[in-house]
């Protein structure tokens, strides 16, 4: 049995990565100048990918400049350092993929040129299925051929023969995967393959020959030639996948199918064959486990319950609850001598002092507190302080508290009297 793999394992990621590089070497053959043309990590497309993204994003009616861009590219959370989005800047220079706004010497301002942005979302099909897609992209424009009002014979013709090449060499390369790939290897292709309507496609291509080109016996010749490329292709997507599930299944390889296509399969799979999912798998039955802890609260639960009545509680004499009277004079107590150490403390060890200030900067309620509880002192019979409210009235519309008269706190003898400027309270 071979070894198992798990969700997201660094084989099938380092695969993957090494997939795209060779698609996308294969993919600039046909212009390179020379072996060396092509980077030799798939991590420079990727940069590639976000200067164009900061020029689509960012670039104003003259371009930008180099340091704009590296600047925007500093904070990218994939880390690039500032020489290599440098050294790609370079790159893309002189391959005319970033051009000069205006053809003059030393011109620092830079646009995209458009064959570039077709050649960077190229790349990135590449990588996702391997040139599948342009194969589809063929087809659609052979279609489109033959939908003309006046097709020309010799073009028709053409598209027929590159679509069924194509799909031939898809097919024999597919072939040799099967007779010497690795199932890692079998996966990424049956993933990069996995396209719908290749068939239909065809089909339909096949039908429009027929009743366009009735009698031309090249153009049905091609057309019969397409189906059999399309037929034999498809009988090499076929043969890859058996032969992943049957090697994934023996070997119990979870990663055959991506998570989503596990979740998609668990939602909308039939019942009958998801509940054979499970029946090759072999699992111990977990252990049983118990604590003390829970021994002990077991054994409490099921502990018997006496029915005998307990004798009541006897209450000490010195426990007895105060009387009401006696907590109210002690609840006013120490009220009392909060309100005085209050006092005290405004006063600041003078005879005399005005609170208007203070209860202006203290806001509301906090100046509703203060003038209660010196209120009530100096109505306090047999305490050393009195209130003086004076008749003014300041007001001040935009204040916490917006009117108030002038207030002031006097500390004395019992037996002294109130000045007269005002109420003494």
């Amino acid at each position: 049995m071979g070894d198992q793999l798990a969700f997201g394992d660094g084989e099938q990621a380092d695969l993957a990565a090494a997939v795209q590089l060779a698609n996308w070497r294969a993919f600039m053959a046909p212009v390179a100048e020379d072996a060396g043309a092509v980077a030799r990590h798939p991590e420079v497309a990727r940069v590639a990918l976000a200067i164009l993204k900061v020029f689509a994003e960012h670039s104003g009616p003259h371009g930008l400049t180099r340091a704009e861009v590296v600047q925007a590219l500093a904070g990218d959370p994939r880390g690039w350092s500032s020489d290599l989005i440098e050294h790609r800047l370079t790159v893309l220079t002189r391959l005319g993929f970033l051009e000069p706004y205006l053809l003059k010497a030393h011109q620092d301002r830079y646009v995209v040129r458009p064959a570039g942005l077709a050649g960077a979302l190229a790349a990135e099909r590449l990588a996702e299925h391997g040139g599948v897609d342009e194969l589809i992209l063929l087809l659609d424009r052979a279609r489109v051929v033959f939908d003309r009002s006046n097709p020309d014979p010799e073009a028709a013709l053409d598209y027929l023969v590159s679509c069924r090449n194509a799909l031939r060499v898809f097919a024999l390369d597919l072939q040799r995967l099967v007779a010497t790939g690795t199932p890692t290897e079998l996966m990424e292709a049956q993933r990069q393959h996995d396209h719908q309507g290749f068939t239909r496609q065809v089909a339909e291509l096949n039908e429009v020959v027929t009743s366009r080109f009735s009698g031309s016996w090249a153009l049905e010749e091609a057309a019969s030639a397409l189906i059999e490329a399309e037929q034999f292709y498809r009988r090499q997507v076929m043969v890859a996948a058996d032969k992943v599930l049957a090697q994934g299944g023996g070997s119990l390889n979870f990663d055959v199918l991506t998570v989503s296509e596990y979740t998609d399969a668990a939602f909308k799979g039939d019942v009958a064959l998801l509940s054979q999912v499970g029946t090759a798998l072999v699992a111990d039955a977990p252990s049983v486990w118990i604590d003390p802890a829970q021994v002990l609260e077991t054994v409490s639960g099921f502990a018997p319950r006496s029915g005998a009545r307990g004798r009541p509680l006897v209450m000490d004499d010195a426990e007895q609850e105060e009387e009401p009277w006696e907590w109210a004079e002690g609840a006013h107590s120490r009220l009392l001598e909060d309100r005085r150490l209050l006092a005290d403390e405004l006063l600041a060890g003078d005879q005399e002092v005005d609170l208007t200030a203070l209860l202006y900067a203290a806001g509301w309620p906090a100046a509703a507190a203060i003038i209660t509880d010196v209120l009530a002192l100096g109505d306090e019979p047999g305490e050393p302080y009195s209130v003086v409210v004076e008749d003014a009235l300041l007001a001040d519309p935009a204040a916490s508290v917006t009117y108030l008269h002038p207030l002031l706190l006097r500390r004395h003898d019992v037996s002294d009297e109130a000045d007269g400027g005002g109420d003494d309270v």
